[in-house]
């Protein structure tokens, strides 16, 4: 038999071209329901919401009242917009924004999955896990085509570039630790990027009750800045792990899977 020596090339690699010690994800799931993947589902369609006489949006239900539903934030002077082929609407500069008041007690660990639309891959403020009794909060955000998991303090942080227009983020915490996967509709998650090392700060910070903002970062006027361009479809929330594990992921994958899916609603088959 010949011997191979190894061959060692000082460059970047594209992903597929190396081996991983880890495991890989399935290329095709089975789709199921957000509730029975254990999920909190938030699904941008006209059975979900209650209007006004202005017809802009005063009430986000949870699919299944499982869950508490989300509100307009404090800024959201009817600017909340649900489009007419489903997907709530927002705006550059405008406060669009909603809240789910205490969506999280004491986690330990939660994921947070999003499917959005960015048509110019500047949708900022995606989700903001904002605690009520620290100043710190953790934002998911898009900028210049990169999707951005940190807290506010700078402690930790991951970011990913954004795979393209339409896609689904997985953002996860798993006592102060970071996870942030991402891919188009229709695709498996790739294996998570994680955050250098966990903050036990961080942890501590959020190991109480938090509020889940969705399309903003808090009830504050000021922030115009962070707020950007987007078509927000669904929002998925996990109570119970980090997105962390490869049975983590394909759980999350085949709700992704139900929630994309035209025609699916939030009632149960």
């Amino acid at each position: 038999m010949q011997d191979f020596t190894p061959l060692y090339v000082d460059i970047d690699l594209p992903e597929g071209a190396l081996l991983r010690d880890d495991a890989a994800q399935a290329s095709v799931v089975d789709a199921c329901h957000p509730n029975d993947a254990q999920a909190i589902w938030y699904h941008a369609h006209a059975p979900a919401m209650t209007f006004n006489a202005q017809k802009a949006m005063t009430l986000w239900a949870v699919e299944n009242g499982l869950g508490s539903p989300a509100r307009p934030v404090d800024p959201n002077d009817d600017n909340g917009t649900l489009l007419e082929g489903g997907g709530v609407a927002f705006t550059r500069g405008v406060n669009c924004g909603f809240v789910v008041d205490a969506a999280l007690v004491e986690q330990d660990c939660f994921c947070l999955a999003i499917r959005v639309t960015s048509p110019d891959a500047e949708a900022r403020s995606l989700l903001t896990v904002n605690p009520d009794a620290s100043d710190n909060y953790l934002f998911l955000s898009e900028s210049e085509g990169r999707l951005i998991w940190r807290d506010d303090a700078g402690m930790v942080e991951v970011s990913i570039p954004a795979p393209g227009k339409d896609y689904w983020v997985l953002a996860g915490f798993d006592q102060g630790q970071l996870h942030l996967t991402a891919a188009p509709v229709g695709d498996v998650f790739p294996i998570p990027q994680k955050s250098t090392r966990p903050s036990a700060e961080l942890a501590a910070e959020l190991n109480g009750v938090a509020d889940l903002f969705i399309g903003c970062r808090s009830h504050r006027k000021g922030i115009l800045k962070t707020l950007g361009t987007s078509v927000v479809h669904d929002v998925l929330v996990w109570l119970d792990h980090g997105a962390s594990t490869p049975a983590a992921l394909e759980q999350v994958a085949r709700a992704c899977r139900y929630a994309e899916a035209p025609g699916n609603t939030g009632e149960r088959p």
